[in-house]
């Protein structure tokens, strides 16, 4: 630990540390041990994205074991976590990864007292049980982790698999080319975790042309949409013709409800219906059409549902002889 002015050292054998000059600017752009590797495409993706990158060599050297440093760096840096040139309590924290120890203490990916001697080694070789803990506190999922074990929820999460027999194998050292994968993973799961939380405090769409907006945004939509006073009526066939307009909504402000009209089974737009119904009640949404097709499908010609989905109420009716099921959403 140094108190004095720290410069920050490059080091271009670490492929995971800042790059700085022509050859390894090259390597970044080229890896020739990679081809018809398991791992290419997300090594690749990562040396572009610039949270990894190849040695001087042109080379990414995938199975050999990656250091902690590394790692931890790769993880911030793929998260793109602001760094700053800090003292830490560790011994050991005089190189190019002192930036990174620090933000790893400040955001607890990192806890001194798990290091008995004071050091953090920077250069020895990670066990995969040792990045179990890492990537499960990048999750933000540490009191899960301490409470049923990191490699555990490592799993559970569907960062790390194991080899035979469902073993992690959390001694053995994990290669250069695991590391990628597993931050792959990491930074999949957070942009879902993220798109579920965006849906969950979707606001109410309270006009036309936010409906309108609304519907054509939704990815399993191609087809037209029209608006007709203050209804919004969806084709999902895409084809012009005003009769397979089958789906229409309008948000009624007297009620503070959004009403969808299906004239179809909702079966027959179930891709369609779901990503709409997560708009407003996020991870609910299967739940939700579920009980949809429920009250679509039964011999009643007209019946009711009355229920609560990630704190939006809901009222389905099934109606006029069963040709048609309106679904409305309360906004509070």
């Amino acid at each position: 630990m140094k108190k004095n002015q720290f410069m920050l050292t490059v080091v271009v054998a670490l492929a995971f540390n800042p790059v700085l000059h022509a050859q390894a600017a090259e390597a970044r752009q080229r890896l020739n041990d990679m081809e018809g590797h398991w791992a290419r495409i997300p090594v690749e993706q990562a040396v572009q994205s610039g949270y990894a990158s190849g040695y001087a060599d042109a080379t990414f050297r995938p199975n050999k074991p990656a250091t902690r440093a590394e790692l931890l760096a790769a993880v911030i840096k793929a998260q793109q976590l602001e760094v700053a040139n800090m003292d830490t309590p560790f011994l050991d924290d005089s190189g190019w990864f002192r930036p990174y120890m620090a933000v790893g203490l400040k955001l607890s990916l990192l806890k001194i007292t798990e290091y008995d001697t004071g050091k953090f080694r920077p250069n020895q070789a990670i066990t995969r049980g040792e990045a179990a803990r890492l990537f499960v506190r990048a999750a933000g999922e540490d009191k899960a982790g301490r409470a049923k074990g990191y490699v555990y929820m490592s799993k559970q999460l569907g960062l790390m698999k194991g080899y035979a027999a469902g073993r992690i194998g959390m001694d053995r050292k994990l290669t250069r080319a695991e590391a990628i994968v597993v931050i792959h993973r990491l930074l999949n799961w957070q942009s879902a975790q993220a798109r579920v939380a965006g849906l969950t405090e979707q606001p109410t769409y309270v006009t036309t042309g936010e409906l309108k907006q609304l519907v054509v945004s939704l990815e399993s939509f191609s087809g037209d949409v029209m608006v007709s006073g203050q209804t919004v009526l969806l084709n999902p066939e895409g084809n012009g013709k005003p009769a397979d307009y089958k789906i229409t909504m309008e948000y009624d402000s007297r009620k503070k409800a959004t009403t969808i009209w299906l004239y179809e089974k909702p079966i027959v737009h179930k891709q369609l219906l779901i990503e709409l119904l997560a708009r407003y009640v996020g991870e609910s949404a299967d739940a939700a059409y579920g009980d949809a097709v429920k009250l679509d499908a039964g011999k009643a010609l007209e019946a009711r549902l009355l229920k609560t989905y990630n704190g939006k109420k809901i009222i389905m009716d099934k109606s006029e002889a069963g040709k048609s099921l309106a679904i409305m959403i309360y906004s509070n």
